[in-house]
């Protein structure tokens, strides 16, 4: 558990807050926690439709114990879409300076869903991405939906450019071998795994795939990837508790997202199956 100082914040230059026990949150637990990809902005890509609809989770995230989130629009030429830096920074302004007036308590930090294609590596060579709270080498890294037979080499390529990789939801890529999971694993790639596969809401084979990565100390993170206001929050989160306790929910959703945020060595960085 994280040991908060003397104004109840734990380590790490955000200064969110850490876990503690009382009413907090959905599940009555943990405050504090960091969502490291959701789809939170309006109308950039196919997430959030409406500012409206932004506040509207917001209000979800903030109610289950969520202090920060990276909303992650798409960027790379994937079929979420592709969305423009300085666009996405203006509406992340935009949707902050909302929260606030809405007294709703949730700070947003810059991040972006990095689709591999062709063009991503073009800007990964002009430096023209979007690190994991705006600095350091951490990238969220989305594969392709269809069958990539080469995955592993294109993710060690973006390693050997300096980054380092955060790989989202791979348990909804069925093509990915538990092997080659592995690998990528023992290379420091850290996977991120969606809140919603422990309930099935991605189908039982996504489910059955988070509960393997999860149970082999081959996950890091779970965030939620909301895309408009969902009712399985709550179930999700008590899903992870369930089955890894509160050290495993505590180093899934805020330990190791904390880490990431500070651009922590890849070591660091273990899996939340270890704390349960």
């Amino acid at each position: 558990m994280v040991v908060k100082d003397k104004r109840g914040r734990g380590p790490g230059r955000w200064g969110s807050r850490g876990p503690a026990c009382g009413d907090l949150g959905i599940l009555g637990i943990f405050e504090g926690m960091i969502d490291l990809h959701c789809h939170l902005l309006p109308g950039l890509d196919d997430g959030a439709v409406s500012m409206e609809s932004s506040v509207e989770m917001a209000r979800q995230l903030v109610e289950a114990g969520v202090s920060i989130v990276a909303p992650s629009p798409h960027y790379g030429e994937g079929p979420g879409g592709d969305v423009p830096v300085q666009e996405a920074t203006r509406v992340r302004q935009l949707l902050q300076e909302r929260l606030r007036k809405e007294g709703v308590e949730l700070t947003l930090l810059p991040n972006a869903e990095h689709h591999i294609s062709p063009a991503l590596f073009e800007r990964v060579d002009r430096g023209a991405v979007v690190p994991l709270g705006g600095g350091g080498r951490w990238l969220l890294v989305e594969l392709p939906w269809s069958p990539v037979p080469n995955a592993e080499d294109i993710l060690f390529r973006l390693q050997m450019k300096g980054y380092r990789v955060l790989l989202a939801h791979p348990e909804r890529h069925g093509y990915l071998a538990f092997e080659g999971v592995e690998r990528l694993v023992e290379r420091g790639v850290k996977l991120q795994i969606e809140l919603g596969s422990w309930v099935g809401v991605y189908g039982r084979r996504a489910q059955k795939r988070a509960r393997r990565f999860g149970d082999r100390g081959l996950a890091h993170v779970v965030a939620s990837d909301l895309h408009r206001p969902e009712a399985w929050i709550d179930a999700g989160m008590r899903a992870v508790l369930k089955r890894y306790g509160e050290g495993g929910l505590a180093r899934a959703m805020q330990i190791n997202p904390r880490a990431l945020l500070d651009d922590a060595a890849p070591e660091v960085v273990r899996p939340f199956s270890e704390a349960r």
